[in-house]
């Protein structure tokens, strides 16, 4: 299991460092003119004005709605004004080339006695190439007045959304089919294995490939978290910062990691020694279960396992006992039921099983001394 989380924390940097690479630096909030005929999501603004400051009446800018673009992906471009263009749509080039247009739409209030008017023409701008683009209108005017300016844009080097979907989703796919491979590999000797014999020799309780994704179901979701909020950044279905994703990188692999410990300690069994001899252990564990409501999935003379049954209200789906006979004592372990859903805390339940187990046995080994000290009389 070890070796599924290292390959974890590989396939998870393999991503996330190259997104770290490409991704460019956001626009000053600052450049944003403080004007409301420009998209609010707008990266990058101008504003065009007239050769003639006083005929300079129209509210009227250029904007594209990204924060840093890329060369191979596909933005718009935003033309917004506060009245209809003499002509519509009107036309953006980019050095004498026409961009294609996509639609326009406008919108109009009232209030005090006042109409409020904003036109919007939206155009494709796809950059072939990183470096530099000057896009500005062709012939744009208002009642006759031209107005002009130039939006220039800084492109940086293809993102890794340039790879075509379907192949980060076979990526993303294949992550879970390698983790799956790696468990079933990992475990492939203790599925074989004879339980109570493996228990004896290392402490431990031996887990199939089923009982590994139960076992450690979240911290394996925990990992795997960063890596598929990447494959959805790069297949452009959400647009996360690279901020944030490494912030959610640096929170759930650390977590992830902990809970892992946590949940392997568990798996390790509990050692008490006793003089009781193994068919009467037997038979005050059926006794435990009897009184506790316990179903016993598999009782030989090595090896013990039993299941509770919680009422609907418990904070827990249930827990296994298991109890395996060594030389001179026995060895006691609680998880939460590998057969039910997943979950990684049991309020205590599990300490309370190997407790009961404990002190039944106590009980037993008292009751066995008392009578055996009793004197016969004379």
């Amino acid at each position: 299991m070890e070796k599924v989380i290292q390959c974890g924390f590989g396939l998870l940097l393999a991503l996330t460092l190259p997104i770290w690479s490409v991704q460019g630096e956001q626009a000053p909030a600052g450049d944003l003119p403080d004007f409301d005929v420009v998209p609010e999501n707008a990266a990058r603004a101008v504003l065009l004005h007239t050769t003639t400051p006083e005929c300079d009446t129209v509210r009227c800018s250029l904007s594209i709605n990204a924060g840093q673009p890329r060369a191979r992906g596909d933005y718009e471009i935003v033309l917004s004004s506060n009245q209809y263009a003499d002509q519509t749509p009107a036309i953006v080039t980019e050095e004498g080339s026409p961009l294609t247009w996509l639609r326009s739409s406008s919108s109009e209030s009232w209030s005090n006695g006042m109409t409020t008017r904003i036109c919007r023409h939206f155009y494709r701008f796809s950059p072939a190439k990183k470096g530099e683009y000057r896009l500005r209108c062709r012939n744009l005017s208002f009642d006759g007045v031209a107005y002009d300016g130039v939006l220039t844009i800084q492109v940086g080097a293809p993102e890794l959304n340039a790879v075509p979907t379907f192949l980060l989703w076979v990526a993303g796919i294949g992550c879970l089919l390698l983790a799956e491979i790696l468990i079933r590999i990992g475990c492939r000797n203790e599925a074989r294995v004879d339980t109570a014999d493996f228990i004896r020799r290392h402490r431990r309780l031996p887990l199939n490939a089923e009982g590994v994704w139960t076992h450690y179901l979240l911290p394996i979701m925990l990992l795997y978290l960063p890596l598929f909020m990447a494959l959805i950044t790069l297949t452009g279905m959400a647009s996360i910062p690279t901020n944030v994703l490494l912030w959610i990188a640096a929170v759930c692999v650390p977590v992830a990691f902990v809970l892992f410990r946590l949940q392997y300690r568990r798996l390790f069994f509990h050692w008490r020694k006793t003089e009781l001899p193994p068919e009467r252990i037997d038979a005050l564990l059926r006794e435990l279960a009897e009184q506790y409501d316990w179903t016993i999935d598999h009782m030989d003379r090595d090896f013990f396992v039993a299941h509770t049954h919680p009422a609907w209200w418990n904070a827990t789906w249930g827990e296994q006992i298991f109890v395996a006979h060594d030389r001179g004592g026995i060895w006691i372990n609680s998880i939460n039921d590998l057969g039910k859903r997943s979950s990684i805390v049991s309020f205590g339940y599990t300490r309370r099983n190997i407790r009961r187990v404990t002190e039944a046995i106590a009980a037993r080994e008292k009751d066995t001394h008392s009578f055996t000290d009793v004197s016969p009389i004379p």
